[in-house]
């Protein structure tokens, strides 16, 4: 996972920082003011702490795995096959972009196919 993300710390570390000046400049700020800054900076930590740890699961990778170990398809509970490797967009609770790449999988018996 370390090759994949920033170290958590250090996106701590440039929240810290970010507020410690934003508040600098805004030394007449509402508690409301300041509970929304700090909210949508640690979106941003939220946001990388959930892309990292789900692309850390073991099932973003299952190709060449035996079918015992391979995810199940979920109406008729064949092992998958890989179809590729596809990226996924969301958006997170705060309005936070979280990208996923992950292997897509294919019912060989159905046809249902999952991400």
């Amino acid at each position: 996972m370390a090759d994949r993300r920033r170290d958590w710390q250090t996106i701590f570390e440039e929240v810290e920082e970010k507020m410690k000046d934003w508040r600098k400049t805004h030394p007449r700020a509402t508690f409301t003011e300041i509970e929304t800054v700090v909210d949508e900076e640690m979106a941003r930590v939220r946001a990388q702490m959930l892309e990292d740890l789900a692309l850390d699961s073991k099932s973003t990778d299952w190709r060449g795995q035996e079918k015992d170990e391979r995810p199940q398809c979920l109406v008729c509970g064949t092992a998958l096959q890989a179809n590729g490797e596809h990226a996924r967009r969301l958006v997170t609770e705060h309005e936070q972009i979280v990208e996923l790449s992950r292997h897509h999988g294919r019912c060989p018996e159905c046809g249902a196919s999952y991400f």
